[in-house]
């Protein structure tokens, strides 16, 4: 079944991936029907000044010119955390900042606390996923991508764990792997294929299903992609 709150980001994705601004919302109502998916991506209005970040991006900042990178840190070479129970306390609040430097610096503390303390994350997970959710469906490149490789490490981390709370992701990283910004849809498919690898194939090909049949031809693509990957392993057991 999938859940509600993944329901309410299904709706239709045309061909021109026209983008809604209400989508950021969640208002979404039409029920999925395997034919429907959301592509919940907000318009972005170009400020006067603008920053160059890593990849080619520009974000808004506002009336003032700055310079500014942000580095896409890969997992072997995130470092462990120097006081994790900090870090747990203000985990969430960091997700769910207006900042999006903070929320960037959170959701890459999410992925050192999966690799290197997911045990001490463990019962967060409930209240932490949504938030993750969140950030991939935010309009800014940097958050949108750090939160793409954050759900890699949590599949790798907590393997069938997540499979209450796969649905939301899995659209939105079916939606990001479809888009045409290269180094998005690329983040994303690294994370398609750290969700095959690491959550069992009897648990994720129902979830992979009603995407196979969706109107949107890249969606059924990167779907049919991943249940391939899958059914090999299912076979394997």
């Amino acid at each position: 079944m999938m859940s509600g709150n993944a329901l309410r980001d299904l709706n239709t994705l045309p061909t021109s991936e026209r983008k809604n601004d209400n989508s950021s919302k969640g208002n979404f109502t039409k029920p999925f029907n395997g034919n429907t998916i959301q592509n919940d991506e907000e318009n972005q209005k170009k400020s006067p000044a603008s920053i160059h970040i890593n990849g080619g991006e520009t974000i808004n900042a506002g009336v003032e010119v700055a310079n500014l990178e942000v580095e896409y840190i890969e997992s072997e070479n995130l470092s462990d955390l120097e006081d994790v129970d900090a870090c747990l306390k203000k985990l969430l609040a960091g997700l769910d900042s207006k900042d999006w430097v903070l929320v960037v610096e959170s959701l890459n503390n999410v992925r050192r606390l999966s690799i290197f303390h997911k045990q001490a994350m463990h019962s967060m997970l409930g209240d932490l996923i949504p938030l993750v959710v969140k950030s991939l469906k935010n309009p800014r490149s940097a958050v949108c991508k750090t939160a793409i490789m954050t759900s890699a490490d949590i599949f790798s981390a907590y393997n069938d764990d997540l499979i209450d709370s796969l649905d939301p992701l899995l659209v939105q990283l079916l939606l990001k792997s479809s888009q045409d910004k290269k180094f998005v849809c690329e983040a994303a498919e690294r994370a398609l294929e750290a969700m095959t690898a690491s959550v069992s194939a009897m648990s994720l090909l129902p979830k992979l299903q009603p995407y196979l049949k969706n109107r949107n031809p890249r969606i059924r693509a990167k779907a049919s992609m991943c249940f391939s990957r899958s059914v090999p392993r299912l076979v394997g057991k």
